[in-house]
C-alpha cells in the first residue's frame, strides 16, 4: 500500500467519524508533534499519549471539528507525505467558528505503518477562536 493511500485513509476515517479506522495504521510507537504555541502543543509518543492529549480534547472542546485536506504531496521512496489542510469547527467555550486556519501535516510511513506526524500551523490564527 502506498504511503499516500495510508495517510488518505486516516483522513477519510476521520471524516466518517471512524475513530478506530483513524488509528488502525498507527505504529505502536508513533511520534506525534503539534506546533508550538497552540493549545495542543507538544510531542507525544504512542496512542496512549496521543489520544487523550489531542483527540479526546478536540472532541470535548470543539463542535464539528474537521480537518479538510486540500492537497497531498508524497515521496513514496521515503514514505513522507505532506497534506495541506483547513481546520473547521466551532470552539464550544468561545462559540467562535474557525476561519482561515491552514495547516500542513507531515507524515512518515514505514512498512505500511504511520511512524511520525508533525503539524505545522499558524497557531496565532487558530488561537483567535478559542477565547
Amino acid at each position: 500500500m502506498s504511503a499516500e493511500s495510508i495517510v488518505k485513509a486516516h483522513y477519510l476515517a476521520s471524516a466518517e467519524g471512524n475513530i478506530s479506522g483513524m488509528f488502525q495504521d498507527f505504529s505502536p510507537d508513533i511520534v506525534w508533534k503539534e506546533s508550538e504555541g497552540g493549545i495542543y502543543s507538544g510531542t507525544f509518543t504512542g496512542l496512549a499519549q496521543i489520544a487523550p492529549a489531542i483527540f479526546d480534547r478536540i472532541n470535548s472542546e470543539w463542535d464539528s471539528f474537521e480537518v479538510v485536506p486540500e492537497l497531498f504531496l508524497a515521496d513514496e521512496e521515503t514514505g513522507r507525505v505532506a497534506a495541506i489542510c483547513d481546520y473547521v469547527g466551532t470552539h464550544k467555550a468561545s462559540g467562535k467558528a474557525q476561519e482561515n486556519v491552514r495547516a500542513v501535516h507531515l507524515w512518515t510511513v514505514k512498512n505500511d505503518k504511520i511512524v511520525a506526524f508533525e503539524q505545522i500551523c499558524d497557531t496565532a490564527q487558530q488561537n483567535k477562536f478559542i477565547s
